[in-house]
């Protein structure tokens, strides 16, 4: 009798963890957003000319495709060879080009913005850059991260 009960009882607990098991997703994000690889030739153009024109000789080590946008709209993530992280909404435009420790490329940054940067934090880069619904959010090389309105006029230093 005892040796059954020890079977039940190991039958139960070993369905209780094929069932916690099961139930784990194995996506990245916990927000429930799943996404799918996907290559460079289904990007929209507009991802497709950013990507070329800025980094033309860099290649793409991942493309992934969200089912759904993030907070700040971007749809897909393209991870490249380089080390940069550069999102876009679902019509190609950039949201957010974070270059880790890398300065992200000049041409993309608001005038305003370099010539902050360069007056006031001399041999500092940005090594980020987020568009925001109310401007722009970098990073610097020191870390330090700075907001700044639409129009690229400095707001404050985020904590």
């Amino acid at each position: 009798m005892k040796i059954i009960k020890n079977l039940l009882a190991t039958a139960f607990f070993a369905s209780i963890i094929v069932i916690l098991a099961a139930s784990c997703s194995n996506d990245d994000d916990n927000d429930g957003n799943t996404s799918t690889v996907i290559e460079f030739d289904a990007l929209p153009e507009n991802a497709k000319t950013f990507l070329t024109t800025h980094f033309p000789t860099i290649e793409s080590r991942m493309i992934k495709q969200n089912a759904m946008a993030d907070d700040d709209g971007s749809i897909y993530d393209v991870y490249l060879n380089n080390g940069f992280e550069i999102d876009f909404d679902i019509n190609g435009n950039w949201t957010d080009v974070d270059g880790n420790t890398q300065a992200v490329p000049t041409a993309i940054v608001p005038e305003t913005i370099t010539n902050y940067v360069t007056a006031n934090y001399v041999g500092q880069t940005i090594n980020t850059i987020e568009i925001e619904r109310t401007g722009y959010d970098i990073e610097l090389s020191n870390g330090l991260d700075l907001v700044f309105d639409n129009q690229g006029q400095f707001i404050r230093v985020d904590n």
